[in-house]
């Protein structure tokens, strides 16, 4: 499991963090798990991204989120509540695979961007890298809830 992952998994838990990553990504199209690499970087390794940097991550990962990831997800959000048989137990069965195999495909999303790019430790001060990365990808009012969620 990669550091990426396990700190992911570690924060997503906290209060507002998965909320403020649900708004970013449905209101605003962003890829949570690039959000969370971005965040990671900073947080943990006090690396303030270059655009070059995300354009290589996003470019790794994007077929990927685009034609595994997302899919899952909307089949998944899909099956709360149809079509006919869903919502009943034999479909709520399958959503909750269908989340486990959404999960497993956004851990390899995760991998892949772990290894974007090689990172220094101990550079920037690690929240204001995080933040500087969460603004360079959302803009700077998009990324504040997750800034505050993540920081605090």
């Amino acid at each position: 499991m990669s550091d990426l992952w396990s700190w992911s998994l570690r924060v997503y838990g906290r209060p507002g963090v998965a909320a403020a990553c649900l708004e970013a990504q449905d209101r605003h199209g962003a890829d949570v798990n690039l959000l969370l690499w971005a965040a990671w970087t900073g947080a943990e390794h006090g690396h303030l991204l270059t655009a070059g940097e995300v354009a290589a991550a996003r470019e790794a990962v994007v077929g990927w989120h685009r034609e595994v990831v997302v899919p899952l997800r909307e089949v998944r959000r899909r099956l709360k509540t149809g079509p006919v048989p869903a919502p009943d137990a034999d479909t709520e069965a399958l959503r909750t695979r269908i989340k486990a195999t959404e999960l497993e495909a956004e851990r390899i999303e995760q991998a892949v961007l772990a290894s974007h790019p090689a990172l220094p430790q101990h550079g920037a001060d690690p929240a204001a890298a995080l933040a500087a990365n969460l603004r360079m990808l959302l803009g700077p009012e998009p990324a504040e809830p997750l800034i505050r969620s993540l920081t605090s």
